[in-house]
């Protein structure tokens, strides 16, 4: 399990916030935006992950908070002071292997990410109705996290094994396509297994992008000064600064990795700049501070009308803006067969923008 970093000591005893936190009492900086901040980034507490902070509609980082779940990225740092947090690394250890145990043996995960969250959701549930605690009153519960990987019913087959005092013995399959639990399903449930926002080593940078203020423009100039001079910065790094190809792509190497100046955005997630510092906060605020010259453009947003021959060109530095063009033919030539059919079916296909395993 994660283990509780030293609080940090200061005489600025204004600035800070105490409470307990799975009960070790604990100060921690009052600047946090939220809870969920204050355990992952001060006090090193990874089992509550950050979904979508603040927007408190992922569930992720759920948590106790004087016996009530809650989401940590919804609650103020004074809303915190005094009280008695319990996060998954603080739950009974014979508890947290029952539920280990319950989500392996049920299939009730996949990723993981979400599920430390949707562990302490059941553990109020269970702890308040026990043995009592339907399917049918569990579920509206889960409407507090998403989870796009198991559909939820695999999940409810765990949290009903844990209710019920089901014993579960879960099992790496033994046999190539085999049924088994999936491997290190227990520390992904608990949390345990980190992630690339987990990770923790000492002297660790953090980085924070700066994008583009408008999804078509030309980048005229870019100033990084202000940032640099910055608390906590170590270094800004734009374009000019990459060592190897500017480009990415699958099918074709068209992508800019950041615009450069000279270049021309493409949309409103283009890089323009990376800052380096300290802390994550640090960061943060220093990419405020780049300062860019643009000259702006009308983006493209109808996907048909930017095929028309008279487009701009969506993507800067190609020369079409389709990606692609495929075609599949199987057995006869498809003329002949296209014509020899008795009935045919003409139908244009819609996606969405990013499929599930982009």
């Amino acid at each position: 399990m994660t283990e509780l970093a030293d609080a940090p000591t200061t005489d600025d005893l204004d600035g800070r916030v105490s409470f307990e936190v799975n009960g070790v009492a604990v100060t921690v900086r009052r600047s946090h935006p939220h809870l969920l901040a204050a355990l992952r980034e001060e006090l090193d507490i990874t089992s509550p992950k950050d979904g979508c902070s603040p927007s408190g509609q992922c569930g992720c980082c759920t948590v106790f908070v004087d016996g009530k779940a809650i989401v940590a990225c919804q609650c103020d740092m004074d809303k915190v002071e005094g009280s008695s947090v319990v996060t998954l690394e603080g739950v009974d250890e014979a508890e947290r292997q029952t539920f280990a145990d319950a989500f392996a043996a049920c299939g009730g995960l996949q990723c993981g990410f979400c599920i430390p969250g949707i562990v302490m959701r059941a553990k109020s549930q269970i702890d308040k109705k026990g043995s009592a605690l339907t399917r049918a009153a569990m579920a509206p519960h889960l409407g507090a996290h998403l989870c796009r990987c198991t559909g939820y019913v695999k999940v409810l087959d765990a949290i009903e094994a844990v209710a019920q005092g089901t014993v579960c013995a879960p099992a790496l399959a033994n046999t190539v396509g085999g049924g088994g639990a999936k491997y290190e399903a227990a520390p992904l449930a608990l949390g345990d297994r980190g992630y690339v926002d987990d990770i923790r080593v000492p002297g660790m940078l953090h980085a924070a992008l700066r994008l583009t203020d408008h999804a078509r423009a030309d980048i005229e100039a870019i100033d990084t000064s202000a940032a640099l001079a910055a608390p906590g910065v170590e270094a800004v790094f734009t374009a000019d600064d990459l060592p190897g190809e500017l480009r990415v792509g699958i099918i074709h190497k068209d992508w800019p990795g950041m615009i450069p100046v000279g270049g021309r955005t493409s949309y409103a997630g283009d890089v323009l700049a990376i800052v380096v510092a300290d802390t994550r906060d640090h960061a943060r605020a220093a990419v405020d501070l780049v300062e860019v010259t643009y000259e702006v453009h009308t983006p493209n947003t109808d996907a048909r009308a930017a095929l028309r021959d008279t487009a701009p060109l969506s993507v800067w530095g190609t020369d079409s803006n389709v990606l692609s063009t495929s075609a599949y033919t199987r057995g006869a030539d498809f003329d002949d067969a296209f014509a020899a059919s008795a009935f045919t079916v003409h139908e244009t296909f819609q996606t969405q923008r990013i499929e599930h395993a982009f």
